[in-house]
């Protein structure tokens, strides 16, 4: 009588586990990295955006985005995405005194989706500001 009361609460708590593993959120991004190119002085500012799409069972929500730099922006959506939908991440970028070198800024993402952090990345370049020429002109003594 005990192995099959045993039996049966094993069989219970593995049937659970099994349902709440099918109805877990899934977010799928249709590119992590996206290239924002050259930036120069003159237009310091880059806004670019991630498309994801809910691909699970349940809403998913996400709860949380962090970037590695002060100098990236983010907004996300704050509502139930349903299963099926897509919605945007919109990052911006600010160069603005930035010193001259390559950028490889992430962002990271929170969910509720059965992979809880996804990583999302900005690569590019900043180049070196522009050397104002002055006119040079000539005195007569």
């Amino acid at each position: 009588m005990k192995k099959t009361f045993l039996l049966i609460m094993v069989l219970a708590v593995a049937i659970g586990a099994d349902a709440q593993k099918k109805e877990k959120p899934q977010i799928k991004f249709d590119n992590t990295t996206i290239d924002i190119g050259k930036i120069s002085s003159d237009d310091p500012i880059r806004e670019c955006y991630f498309t994801f799409t809910n691909t699970g069972n349940a809403n998913l929500y996400i709860h949380q985005i962090i970037t590695s730099c002060s100098c990236t922006g983010k907004k996300y959506p704050t509502h139930a995405i349903k299963p099926g939908a897509t919605d945007t991440i919109f990052v911006t970028y600010n160069a603005e005194n930035k010193s001259p070198r390559k950028i490889w800024t992430s962002i990271t993402v929170h969910s509720n989706a059965e992979t809880e952090m996804t990583k999302l990345h900005l690569k590019g370049e900043i180049l070196p500001q522009k050397v104002k020429q002055t006119e040079v002109i000539e005195v007569e003594e």
